[in-house]
């Protein structure tokens, strides 16, 4: 029997909600039911049962996992819907699904993360001459007299082996004549450049052995601000690393309250909104997956991976959200977006929250 043809559920002399199971439609004799086995509850959990559910259950390996995950991924929303239906027993709990697939990242982030394949990391960001370029002619240009140096300095046209954004940045001291190589912000570009005659002079950049000209790491800038960003981040790597499960797991509740506010005209229960928050999470945390054994395997670009994980969940929100909330596509895709907006505002307050925490850390170790 399907939901559909599911009789009204009406309560029964011996206190049962229902009638008829939620999970596979069969009259119910018992507080459980005789075909599939689950428990006749309200449809709609008490946050304390919802928990329960979870802990009552949350060491056993259950079959259903793989067609739980499959799901998950193929039809969005779907699992949401049928969970706050009452379709309880034909699906993984939604924590216990959340933190398997928590579990399974952090096991191949630890595992299987080396220092090589993890190019990304705060300590070469903060090295990367890409980052140091604009960051060095930032602290020049700070001294009024070097800058004024620089404006009256002559110009010289010269092969350059760093990052065009620098002509974005500091259009009035660095000009771009020809391209030689755009790399689209993955490595350093080759260019020729016209720019102030005294950053040659006082070894600011030199020419390699290719004959270009670069950027020189131990010329004339101060470093201690570079060094001190590079162990304010390293500070907040440290906090995010050994925090990683909690503050995932928190991001719930936050996805819970933006879509309250969101749907604030509607009476769904705010557990339904966790819910529905778990299943998503637990997407992105299957993406996170897919794009870590990506960069761990063939290493395909930033930017590619960066469109895949903000397109992929951007679309799944919007399918998700017009399933779970019987909603037009319109007002979905618009809700999704407030929704995404609202989120990731709390994200970002989190963020500027770690960010003190490491500030005020590295403070007192230099204090």
């Amino acid at each position: 029997m399907n939901n559909s043809d599911i009789p009204n559920h009406e309560p029964v002399q011996n206190g049962l909600p229902y009638k008829h199971c939620l999970n596979c439609g069969e009259e119910l004799v018992g507080p459980y039911c005789h075909s599939c086995g689950q428990e006749a509850v309200d449809k709609t959990p008490t946050i304390k049962g919802f928990i329960m559910a979870y802990l009552d259950n949350s060491f056993m390996w259950d079959p259903q996992f793989i067609r739980t995950f499959w799901t998950l991924i193929s039809r969005p929303g779907q699992l949401t819907y049928e969970y706050t239906n009452g379709k309880f027993l034909s699906q993984e709990h939604p924590l216990k699904l959340n933190m398997f697939l928590l579990s399974i990242f952090l096991m191949i982030f630890i595992f299987f993360g080396s220092g090589d394949k993890m190019a990304n990391t705060v300590q070469n960001f903060t090295q990367d001459e890409r980052v140091f370029a604009g960051v060095q002619l930032k602290m020049l240009i700070k001294d009024p007299e070097y800058a004024k140096k620089m404006e009256q300095s002559p110009r010289d046209t010269v092969l350059l082996h760093a990052p065009l954004l620098l002509v974005e940045s500091f259009p009035q001291y660095i000009s771009l004549i020809e391209i030689k190589e755009d790399t689209n912000g993955e490595a350093l570009d080759k260019w020729v450049a016209v720019l102030p005659r005294i950053l040659i002079q006082e070894n600011v950049i030199t020419k390699d052995q290719s004959g270009y000209y670069r950027f020189n790491k131990t010329a004339k800038a101060d470093n201690n601000g570079l060094e001190l960003l590079n162990s304010v981040w390293t500070e907040m790597t440290r906090i995010i690393s050994q925090y990683f499960p909690l503050l995932l797991l928190l991001t719930a509740p936050f996805l819970s309250i933006s879509l309250k506010l969101v749907q604030r005209s509607s009476k769904t229960p705010i557990v339904n909104h966790f819910i529905f928050s778990l299943h998503y999470i637990s997407f992105l945390e299957a993406m996170m997956l897919f794009i870590y054994i990506l960069h761990l395997t063939i290493a395909p670009s930033m930017r590619i991976m960066e469109i895949l994980m903000l397109g992929s969940s951007c679309i799944y929100l919007a399918i998700a959200y017009h399933k779970v909330y019987a909603t037009s596509w319109i007002k979905a895709v618009v809700k999704s977006a407030l929704t995404s907006f609202t989120y990731f505002s709390i994200l970002l307050l989190m963020f500027i929250v770690i960010c003190i925490m490491a500030c005020i850390t590295i403070a007192d170790q230099i204090s």
